[in-house]
């Protein structure tokens, strides 16, 4: 019994000191109207969350609207149908009540 925990617990030990991988890093300014209206519902709702918390931290809010959000959300498809070449957030800044 001692030395099925000794061998488990040197297992457990040699997992902690495995080398983490590093995360994926997405660069925001990166992804057009273009890419972003290619996204299924599930992509678009997740940048457009993303988006919505940082614009909404850098104003300091910290209340999640979901009919603005929604709003926003209506105004970003419209403009971006028109102007697939504007990286994302310059569409976002133009379209942000």
């Amino acid at each position: 019994m001692c030395r099925n925990s000794l061998v488990i617990l040197m297992g457990l030990v040699g997992l902690a000191l495995w080398p983490a991988h590093a995360q994926v890093q997405a660069d925001m300014n990166r992804i057009t109207c273009k890419d972003f209206l290619s996204y299924d519902s599930e992509n678009k709702n997740f940048v457009g969350y993303w988006m919505s918390g940082y614009y909404s931290a850098s104003r300091n809010n910290d209340v999640l609207d979901l009919k603005r959000l929604q709003r926003n959300a209506e105004r970003l498809t419209a403009y971006c149908k028109k102007h697939k070449a504007d990286p994302l957030p310059k569409a976002i800044n133009k379209n942000a009540v």
